[in-house]
C-alpha cells in the first residue's frame, strides 16, 4: 500500500496502519523508520521476525532513499512473507520486485467537505471565496501537495481576499485536468474548449509520453463509461474499473460528468480515436514526430471537420 507523501495523507496513513495491530502488541508488530541507509539492518530485522501477537505486522517507511530502495530490494522476499502491511511515502521509491504484489492507492477517499476545510485551514486568517475553493480544487484534481504549494502562492500574490479570478490567473491546471478537459470537450463536440485545453496541456510543460499517456486514460474512461451505460451495469463498475486500473477514485460527480461524456459520442468514434492515439504515440516513440501535442491539435482539427460534415 503506497500512500502519497503529504501532511494530509501520512496522518491518516499511519493511523489506519496501527490499527492493523492490536494495540497490546504494537512495541513489536508494528514499526516506523525513516527510511535511510541505516536503517537497512533494522528493518530487515523487523521483517524477518515472527509476529509476536500471530496477527498482522505493520512496517511504515518514511523518505525512502535511492540507495535504501536499492538495498532492500534484495529483501523483497521477505516483504512478500507472512501477513505484512508496508506503507510507503513515496510511491517512485518501490522496492523492485514489489510493486507487482501491491494495492497501489495514489487518490484517498476524501468527503468534498473535509477537502474544502483543508484547503480553508491552510489559507490560515485569509479570506477566501466558496468559488475559489471550488476553482483550486479542480484545477489542481485535488491533490493536497499541489494545492499546498498553490496556496503558498495565492497568499503571495494578494494581500486581501483570495477570488476566483486569482485562482485563475495563479492556478494552472494540472496536465491530468487539462487532459480530462480535452476528452470530454471532443465527446461533446466543443472545439474551442479542446483548443483551451490543448494550450493549458501546453502550458503543464509536461513530457509527451505523459500528455498522450493522460488523453489516452481519458478515452479510455469514456469507452469503459459507454460499454457501461449499453450493457446496464451498475456505476459501481466504471468506480471499480478506474480504482483497479488506473488507480483513480471517481466521486459520484466525476461518474456522472462521464457517463454523460459517454451519452453524446459514439463507440465506434471513441475506438477511432483511441486507434489514432496509439498511432501518434507509436511516432512519437519512433521520433517520426517532433511533438504530440502538435499531432493532438492535428488530430482535433479533423475532430472538427467531421463535427461540421455531420
Amino acid at each position: 500500500m503506497f500512500a502519497p507523501g503529504d501532511d494530509y495523507f501520512k496522518p491518516q496513513a499511519r493511523d489506519a496502519a496501527r490499527s492493523l495491530v492490536p494495540e497490546n502488541m504494537r512495541a513489536f508488530d508494528y514499526a516506523e523508520y525513516d527510511g535511510v541507509e541505516e536503517s537497512v539492518d533494522d528493518i530487515v530485522e523487523f521483517l524477518g521476525s515472527p509476529s509476536f501477537g500471530q496477527s498482522r505486522k505493520v512496517l511504515v517507511l518514511d523518505g525512502l532513499d535511492e540507495k535504501t530502495a536499492k538495498r532492500l530490494s534484495a529483501h523483497a522476499s521477505l516483504f512478500l512473507s507472512g501477513p505484512l502491511t508496508v506503507i510507503f511515502s513515496d510511491p517512485a521509491r518501490v522496492p523492485d520486485g514489489l510493486l507487482d504484489n501491491a494495492c497501489v492507492i495514489v487518490n484517498y477517499v476524501v468527503p468534498p467537505a473535509d477537502v474544502r476545510s483543508w484547503v480553508r485551514k491552510r489559507v490560515g486568517k485569509r479570506l477566501i471565496e466558496d468559488q475559489a475553493v471550488h476553482e483550486l480544487i479542480e484545477r489542481t484534481a485535488g491533490n493536497f501537495y499541489l494545492m499546498r504549494s498553490e496556496i503558498d502562492k495565492l497568499l503571495a500574490y494578494t494581500d486581501q481576499q483570495i477570488t476566483i479570478r486569482d485562482v485563475r490567473e495563479v492556478v494552472a491546471k494540472t496536465h491530468t485536468v487539462a487532459a480530462a478537459d480535452l476528452v470530454e470537450a471532443i465527446s461533446l463536440g466543443r472545439i474551442d474548449r479542446a483548443s483551451a485545453a490543448l494550450a493549458d496541456l501546453a502550458a503543464a510543460g509536461v513530457s509527451d509520453t505523459t500528455v498522450l499517456y493522460d488523453v489516452e486514460m481519458g478515452f479510455m474512461r469514456l469507452l469503459n463509461a459507454k460499454l457501461v451505460s449499453r450493457s446496464n451495469r451498475p456505476k459501481a463498475d466504471l468506480k471499480a474499473w478506474c480504482q483497479r486500473t488506473q488507480h483513480q477514485y471517481l466521486d459520484d460527480r466525476s461518474v456522472a460528468a462521464v457517463l454523460a461524456a459517454a451519452a453524446r459520442v459514439k463507440l465506434r468514434d471513441i475506438e477511432l480515436l483511441l486507434d489514432r492515439l496509439e498511432d501518434i504515440e507509436y511516432r512519437t516513440k519512433k521520433g517520426l514526430i517532433s511533438n504530440a501535442l502538435t499531432a493532438l491539435e492535428q488530430l482535433l482539427s479533423e475532430v472538427a471537420l467531421t463535427i461540421q460534415s455531420a
